[in-house]
């Protein structure tokens, strides 16, 4: 055997070539091994797959940002104004350029193909300037010059080209109107607060018949991406407040988001009878201040006692209907800011003791707050998500700060906020029993009955739907 090795060796010493060539294939036979392996380990990624990262102010659903997604088009019927639409190619799945582009990827068959084209669709789709949301038809300013600074000709107008110069632009608002392109900021000469029919608007585009591209005296209006930086600055007050303004709501109602709107309308940070780091790292500077700083424009507080609500001046009081109340706060309570209760905690003993302990106290906690509170402005928060100018401008004046009204409107572009719980996740079932729907209708005759005593509006009719 050793004769036989030495024999290898001096073979390989006269031919050393011989020798690095079958070491050369011998790794190559196992770089391939181990490719091959790699293929077959990765996992299928289908091509529509959503992206799994969802972002997410308070509330169960937050219904002030529950939007639709239907295809955007020339229709019969006017949708939703409040409707999200995207744009781009990806709505027109079986046109020539979609089947171009999937001819483009290949179809090889197996794992590894379907992995790398999932993932290039949606790389692709990340490259297209993302959502556009549909405000609706309005009627052409009367000094458009000066209400929509930017205007473009195009021949073969779509809704995509003018999207598209107007985010180029760095403008919020994309106005269509026949084969003018109009780019601007929502302003007092040009506010969306009075829309149209959208029969008025009902012009097929010259560049994609099948949407509606407004008229010469009627705009299709879209929201682009652009940020409107006219309210996003937010500082403390340059001195100590004379008041303390308490924004008072029951868990759940709607708090966080309250207070994002008020920031953004009066440039100044709210604060918080309470500390929340997760809220502080999301912009609420205020939240480490002692809520008796005199530095907020107001404190965020669900306290309910005589005591607790005697320390403040005045009030901003937001009410919910308690049925989405008392689930978004079990969502929070098990879930987080932005997350949900698992269906364990909705079907397990967690929901019903819950709803127990929490309902008498959404009514307590509004009564408390009408008995004992100073001065009190009633929001509710239903009425903030259909009105929001005009319920903000109420609260505004409560805190008796001088804000432009062009302000105001680029709040309406920016509502959204940080917080906000998807709408993807819903139950399948009415978590309430017959048993407690009888004692939360109750709560709400009482709250009802204590509003219309103080000459207030009652509580909005959704609040009978059981």
């Amino acid at each position: 055997m050793a004769k036989l090795w030495v024999k290898f060796q001096r073979y390989f010493r006269r031919k050393p070539v011989r020798f690095f060539t079958l070491v050369a294939l011998y790794l190559t036979a196992g770089s391939l091994v181990f490719l091959h392996s790699g293929f077959v380990g990765q996992p299928a990624v289908a091509e529509n797959e959503p992206n799994p990262v969802v972002s997410a102010p308070e509330g169960a659903e937050l219904p002030y940002q529950d939007l639709l997604h239907p295809e955007r088009g020339f229709r019969e019927t006017p949708e939703s104004p409040n409707a999200v639409r995207r744009y781009g190619s990806w709505l027109k799945s079986t046109s020539t350029k979609d089947s171009t582009e999937r001819g483009k990827l290949g179809d090889y068959g197996g794992t590894w193909s379907r992995a790398l084209k999932g993932r290039v669709l949606r790389e692709k789709e990340e490259e297209r300037d993302g959502s556009a949301i549909f405000r609706g038809c309005f009627h052409r300013p009367d000094n458009l010059s000066l209400a929509l600074p930017v205007t473009a000709m195009m021949l073969n107008m779509s809704v995509d080209k003018c999207v598209d110069l107007c985010t180029e632009k760095e403008y919020p608002l994309a106005a269509l109107g026949g084969k003018a392109c109009h780019c601007g900021f929502p302003n007092t000469r040009f506010h969306l607060h009075d829309q149209e029919d959208e029969q008025l608007c009902a012009q097929k585009c010259g560049g994609e018949e099948y949407e509606s591209c407004g008229t010469a005296n009627y705009f299709i209006v879209y929201q682009t991406q652009v940020q409107d930086n006219r309210c996003m600055d937010r500082r403390f007050l340059p001195g100590q407040s004379k008041e303390l303004i308490a924004l008072a709501s029951f868990p759940g109602a709607g708090n966080t988001w309250a207070r994002h709107l008020i920031e953004l309308a009066t440039g100044f940070y709210t604060g918080s009878y309470y500390f929340d780091g997760s809220l502080y790292n999301k912009g609420f500077r205020g939240e480490r201040d002692h809520w008796r700083s005199g530095r907020t424009i107001c404190i965020k507080t669900h306290e309910s006692g005589q005591k607790e609500i005697e320390a403040f001046d005045a009030a901003i009081l937001l009410i919910r209907n308690p049925y989405k109340a008392l689930m978004a706060e079990f969502n929070r309570k098990y879930g987080g800011h932005i997350g949900f209760a698992s269906q364990a905690h909705w079907k397990g003993k967690e929901w019903p003791e819950f709803v127990r302990n929490y309902a008498p106290w959404w009514a307590t906690h509004t009564l408390d707050w009408l008995k004992y509170g100073k001065k009190v402005l009633v929001v509710h928060f239903e009425d903030l998500k259909q009105d929001l100018f005009t319920q903000l401008e109420r609260m505004v004046s409560l805190l008796d700060v001088d804000v432009l009204e062009d302000r105001l409107l680029c709040v309406e572009g920016q509502k959204d906020g940080n917080f906000k719980r998807s709408g993807l996740r819903k139950l399948e079932y009415d978590p309430y029993t017959p048993e407690m729907q009888n004692t939360i209708n109750s709560y709400i005759k009482m709250v009802d009955r204590a509003l219309k005593l103080r000459n207030l509006t009652g509580v909005p009719d959704d609040y009978y739907p059981r």
